[in-house]
């Protein structure tokens, strides 16, 4: 007996308990913002959240190269042609997996180690052609006329003797793609290389894909502002980007963008984004940051996401960086001379020259600017805050100032832009979860909220309902509303007794005898 007292006392606790906390959820729902609430779980980046293995294995995509060959230039060295035709080449089609290593983090900051080409891999069968590095390219000798672009801003008398040094380079090379992505180099940059600091090897992706120091340190956690979320406090330890410190005593933030707090890595951002949150994200490999222009909204993958520009058509260049070597550049156009191998004269614009206030036309044949396929833009769930795709699109040039103190070969290439190659990095899928619980996140949370509400109430009234039938020896629900209802009344029972068929008929009427005998 005492043992079935006692299960029952445990029931009643447990049924207690239970009630209690679905009321409780049931207040702070009416004041709460389930949305907020999953936000607020989000920033705190824990170790455990679904989306963590995807943001330590970023950045994850595929790298596309592209090239030019020179189809003309025997008829441009005779004067037969007096503009360069140049063929497209490509994609040449990497695979990259970076990784951020976590060195240290708390409730409201993280920092990490980015190491953004963990993992290079060439793809034959997305490139043009599996064999494409085996190409033959006909391409301008960058060497030669960047050389003379540095040497015509830094020692101008250079141009007496320039042509004794540098007589034995042409004025075009002929080689593989591999050669002018990788091994680039010529005997004069290996015997400089030798007595000073610079690189004998200046194959573009050589020098782009080398891994650099990036430490970031970034808010995490609510108690930071959700609006701050991964918002930059430092990079390597400084608010500012290193190669743009000069700049940094000659022009304000607002002037020249390499202030980093407040921007972002590009890897994550904050949730609920609007259309006119500020957002700016680091470009390492352009040594700035880029604000970000919003666009409008994009379906993607079954998700609304707001589509944002890295660069926009004809944007005018930050004062500081309007400049390579004393050459005005064009609008659409930026100097990131400070961030390349051996400080060369070096500018990024969109890929073939499109929102370029440069006249290419002078210059070439070939090239087919056009949006959809050259401008840069990321497309980003707002409400979450996560990236969903990416198409990172950047031309490296060569300014060319005018040449015309030079010897005659050169001065053809005055105020010519010399395109090195552009790529595109192009984000890669993100995982199936992630893509689910984003999908959830935005279409089914907002939405959940009353009947989450509705089910703690009915939690609630059924909890109290079985605390009392247990209370009250375990009756059921007819019982116990009978015990409720009608506790304490004596259920009276109606009798009715048929008097005799002789009583009957000394009261019956004439004529009722004969029925009340059928009855």
């Amino acid at each position: 007996m005492s043992r079935n007292m006692t299960l029952r006392w445990v029931k009643i606790l447990l049924c207690l308990l239970l009630g209690a906390g679905s009321v409780y959820l049931f207040v702070e729902s009416l004041s709460a913002d389930y949305r907020l609430l999953v936000a607020r779980e989000h920033v705190r980046f824990r170790q455990e959240m679904p989306t963590m293995d995807s943001w330590i294995n970023s950045p994850f995509g595929k790298l596309k190269n592209y090239v030019f060959n020179v189809t003309n230039a025997e008829a441009f060295l005779a004067g037969r042609d007096t503009r360069l035709k140049v063929q497209e080449i490509g994609p040449i089609t990497y695979k990259i997996v970076g990784y951020n290593d976590i060195l240290e983090r708390n409730a409201t900051h993280l920092k990490y180690s980015k190491h953004r080409y963990r993992i290079v891999e060439f793809l034959p069968e997305e490139s043009v052609a599996p064999d494409v590095l085996n190409w033959t390219i006909t391409s301008t000798n960058n060497v030669l006329l960047g050389a003379a672009a540095k040497l015509k801003h830094e020692a101008p008398f250079s141009a007496l003797g320039f042509d004794a040094v540098f007589a034995s380079e042409d004025e075009f090379l002929t080689n593989s793609i591999y050669y002018f992505l990788w091994e680039f180099t010529r005997p004069l940059l290996q015997g400089l290389a030798r007595v000073t600091n610079m690189a004998a090897n200046v194959g573009v992706l050589h020098n782009a894909l080398k891994d650099k120091k990036e430490e970031y340190t970034v808010n995490i956690g609510p108690e930071s502002g959700i609006e701050n979320f991964f918002r930059i406090e430092t990079l390597n330890d400084e608010v500012k980007i290193q190669e743009q410190a000069s700049n940094s005593y000659r022009y304000k933030s607002e002037e020249c963008p390499y202030k980093v707090t407040g921007a972002l890595d590009n890897s994550l951002y904050p949730p609920f984004v609007e259309p006119d949150t500020p957002l700016e994200v680091v470009a390492i490999e352009s040594c700035r940051v880029l604000p970000l222009t919003y666009r409008g909204q994009e379906l993607y993958s079954g998700l609304n996401t707001y589509r944002y520009t890295l660069l926009e058509a004809f944007q005018e260049p930050p004062k500081c960086l309007d400049t390579s070597y004393a050459y005005k550049l064009y609008d659409g156009m930026f100097d990131v001379s400070k961030c390349v191998i051996n400080d060369a004269p070096s500018a990024f614009s969109m890929p073939h020259f499109y929102g370029t206030s440069y006249n290419w036309s002078e210059h070439y044949e070939g090239y087919t600017p056009n949006a959809e396929d050259h401008q840069p833009y990321i497309l980003l769930e707002p409400i979450t805050g996560i990236p969903i795709t990416e198409k990172y699109r950047f031309q490296s040039n060569i300014p060319i100032p005018d040449l015309s103190r030079f010897s005659r070969r050169l001065k053809k290439y005055s105020h010519m832009m010399l395109p090195s190659f552009w790529y595109e990095f192009e984000m890669g899928e993100l995982p199936f979860l992630v893509l689910a619980l984003m999908w959830i996140n935005v279409n089914v949370v907002q939405h959940m909220q009353p009947y989450c509400m509705g089910f703690f109430l009915l939690l609630a009234v059924w909890s109290a309902l079985k605390a009392i039938r247990v209370a009250c020896g375990d009756l059921g629900y007819v019982d116990l509303y009978r015990k409720v209802c009608g506790g304490g009344r004596r259920n009276i029972m109606l009798e009715t007794r048929f008097q005799p068929n002789s009583a009957l008929a000394q009261h019956a009427l004439p004529g009722q005898l004969s029925d009340l005998a059928v009855k």
